[in-house]
């Protein structure tokens, strides 16, 4: 490889790493859809239930992650809590695709940066800002990268039909939750981000590598558009993210 400036424009293309997921997973018959949720308020809700079925972890130094399985409409759908940062977010999807899912919905919470945005409405990501490391070792350095296209279809759709209301626009996947400075923050508004979170970049980054289908629903949270943070207790919106993983996981059993 010839040397760069910077280490994270050195883009190798090639399939075969030295670890790789597939040598590691045996793959599980029947694993086809997966939602992939950050709301673990939610799945532990529906897990108390008594609506998931463990059929597998993922294993992480820190902590572990069941993976269940439920159903929806009559399909088998599972889903798992997700990741909150770009490179683990990464590994746990390169894992969900050793086991053979090839078709993904993302739901969780993000900043926004339009106030008119309010807690709980929804956003479906078009493409991402990509101001993280991850993405880069996935695809040639560039400034975004766009969302599956077959996936943000899906979403559309069934928001169309049951008349849900929602903004389709383009978000800023950031490493550093607390380097979101204001200078920074009105350069993404300048480019269109309506969110910033610290995952899609990466999630969309894979996807594309590996060809599957991945698409992404997020709800407006906190307030970064002003002055000062506004927090919103957007965290303890409880039917809202149990509204959200429903949602989810109807789309991803129908795609």
């Amino acid at each position: 490889m010839e040397m760069k400036q910077y280490p994270i424009l050195e883009y190798d293309c090639s399939q075969d790493a030295i670890i790789n997921p597939s040598k590691l997973i045996k793959p599980i018959e029947g694993c086809e859809r997966c939602v992939i949720t950050f709301f673990r308020d939610a799945l532990e809700k529906l897990n108390a239930e008594g609506k998931l079925k463990q059929i597998a972890t993922f294993y992480n130094e820190t902590v572990n992650l069941p993976i269940y399985e439920t159903s929806v409409d009559g399909r088998k759908v599972h889903v798992v809590q997700g990741f909150v940062g770009s490179a683990v977010s990464a590994a746990l999807l390169e894992e969900l695709i050793a086991y053979g899912f090839d078709k993904f919905i993302v739901c969780g919470g993000a900043g926004v940066l339009r106030k008119d945005i309010a807690v709980g409405h929804l956003i479906i990501p078009v493409s991402a800002v990509r101001d993280e490391g991850t993405s880069y070792h996935y695809l040639p350095p560039s400034r975004e990268v766009e969302c599956n296209e077959d996936a943000v279809r899906a979403i559309e759709e069934y928001f169309k039909e049951r008349n849900i209301q929602y903004i389709k626009a383009k978000t800023w996947t950031t490493d550093a939750c607390y380097r979101e400075t204001r200078d920074k923050a009105e350069l993404r508004k300048q480019e269109g981000c309506v969110t910033v979170e610290m995952e899609a970049a990466a999630l969309f980054a894979v996807a594309k590598f590996r060809n599957v289908k991945l698409g992404q629903i997020l709800y407006g949270g906190d307030d970064l558009s002003g002055v000062e943070w506004d927090q919103r207790r957007w965290q303890s919106r409880d039917e809202i993210r149990s509204n959200l993983l429903d949602i989810a996981l109807r789309i991803c059993s129908h795609m």
